[in-house]
């Protein structure tokens, strides 16, 4: 199979060697669009043959599930019987290597583990093969990985490249797939297993591009359950909505083999003056490093410019985090949206959540120190941003209690928080998502929060005497009523009116 380009070289010890000693190299590429949009096939092989031996490798890497975790398998099988092998990046073991027949063997690797296979590093496989006379007894293969999409489903109106490109991004790398739309967009959301994407932005009217956080790429690449997909919702036109979905999978992009030395032959990426130009001409505090190429090709430039998060640049971060939430203000925010009797636990749960969205930038590669310091800062920003969206995450829950007020409104707020969670406020009068809205209305937000737990006022439902009801607005906009059992003090029904 020759899906991309074929690479063949005879490399000459010396004018009079012997022909055995010839090291014949093959390589295959996959294009970054082949099988894309539904042609994949998930049991195609490459093959790749040199020193009179033919390998074939599935194309597709098997995901499945141990009692230990997911585990990834290439399946892998050569002209001749296979006595041996092992799979090893740099100098060092790398994948686990068995023999499943005369002439078939598979390397597998933990989900746990595989982010340095799937961050685009030289996987190399060895094999060996009993003596044979004018045949090498060992063979190398390099093997290099991608996710790809496997199958899509959804409106033709909305296109996916197949490949997803390993880029770095804030300070880690993500997987950046790139799509477009038959019209121009007006709205552009998308979810993996229905928790929303964070990074995704439109390039123009009708491109647009997706980056899949490692946890997110590795939870649904192979797995057959229904959610475990991308699902991509864009509004096109004069106000249609369209879906896309797509299912990820781990595939080789490229498979080379030779008899000769791998590390030689493929080397590790170096930090090239081109790639420390691109990156010194970035925009000061620029984080997405994608358009000075691949994360690999980018991250070895990571001892030679730009710096890292380190323990001093990490404790600052945490600092930042942990003033703002002992600031005044963050304390009186607290206290309307979570009731002065849990603004302490509020806090403290809102410093963890500082410390775990900074945690996976801990070691990150940034350019500069500004980009550093923006990356660090944004983390705190978005951590703060989910305490004030889902404040009772943080904080123990309200028991409620018939015929007292002041109980009974702290029983109505929580319940009006927990409502607002699960609003899609994105397909309605605010066409943002509800994190966004609290980002950009914080201080509405609380306010209208506030106003029912300090001061609502308990009503009679008409038609209804074993209700009552508190009612108010929430961002100044949307009318709210939260419906309350009289004979518990419980909160049984939240309406907030969006158009």
């Amino acid at each position: 199979m020759r899906l991309a380009h074929l690479l063949a070289a005879s490399l000459l010890v010396s004018a009079c060697a012997d022909p055995a000693d010839e090291l014949d190299i093959d390589e295959v590429e996959v294009g970054e669009d082949d099988g894309g949009e539904g042609k994949a096939d998930a049991d195609s092989e490459l093959r790749v043959r040199t020193g009179e031996t033919t390998m074939w490798m599935t194309r597709e890497l098997e995901r499945r599930e141990t009692p230990d975790g997911a585990v990834f398998a290439v399946r892998g099988r050569a002209s001749r019987n296979v006595i041996d092998g092992m799979g090893f990046v740099i100098d060092d073991p790398y994948g686990d290597f068995a023999v499943r027949s005369a002439r078939a063997f598979e390397v597998t690797w933990p989900a746990s583990t595989a982010r340095t296979l799937v961050d685009g590093v030289n996987q190399f496989v060895r094999t060996s093969f009993p003596p044979s006379a004018g045949r090498p007894d060992s063979l190398t293969s390099r093997i290099v990985v991608r996710p790809r999409f496997v199958s899509f489903g959804g409106a033709s109106s909305v296109y996916l490249t197949a490949e997803l490109t390993p880029v770095v991004l804030g300070g880690t790398v993500v997987y950046r797939a790139k799509g477009r739309t038959s019209s121009a967009m007006t709205g552009l959301s998308a979810t993996v297993n229905g928790v929303a994407i964070t990074y995704l932005r439109r390039t123009d009217s009708t491109h647009f591009e997706i980056d899949l956080a490692p946890d997110h790429a590795f939870a649904i690449a192979g797995a057959t359950s229904t959610s475990a997909k991308l699902v991509i919702t864009a509004t096109v036109g004069t106000g249609t909505t369209v879906t896309k979905t797509a299912r990820l999978g781990l595939a080789i992009k490229k498979l080379g083999i030779t008899a000769g030395d791998a590390y030689d032959l493929w080397p590790r990426p170096t930090c090239t003056t081109a790639m420390q130009g691109c990156l010194a001409s970035l925009p000061a505090g620029a984080v997405d490093l994608g358009s000075c190429g691949e994360a690999i090709e980018v991250l070895a430039c990571g001892s030679q410019t730009g710096v890292t998060v380190d323990d001093v640049a990490f404790e600052a971060a945490l600092a930042d985090g942990a003033a703002r939430t002992a600031s005044a203000a963050f304390r009186s925010d607290t206290a309307g949206l979570v009731g002065a009797a849990r603004v302490d636990a509020f806090a403290a749960g809102t410093l963890q959540t500082v410390e775990a969205r900074l945690e996976p930038l801990f070691g990150g590669f940034y350019p500069s120190v500004a980009a550093r310091t923006a990356a660090l800062t944004s983390a705190v920003d978005r951590a703060i941003v989910d305490a004030y969206a889902r404040p009772l995450d943080l904080v123990q829950p309200i028991t409620p209690v018939a015929g007292n007020l002041a109980v009974t409104r702290q029983v109505a707020a929580d319940a009006l928080l927990r409502a607002l969670a699960t609003y899609d406020f994105l397909h309605g009068e605010f066409s943002r998502p509800y994190d966004e809205l609290i980002a950009m209305y914080r201080a509405q937000h609380v306010a209208s929060v506030r106003e029912i737990r300090e001061t609502g006022v308990l009503e009679e439902y008409s038609g209804h005497p074993e209700w009552q009801v508190f009612t108010g607005r929430w961002l100044s906009g949307p009318y709210i009523e939260i419906t309350i059992l009289r004979a518990t003090g419980a909160a049984v029904n939240v309406l907030i009116e969006i158009d």
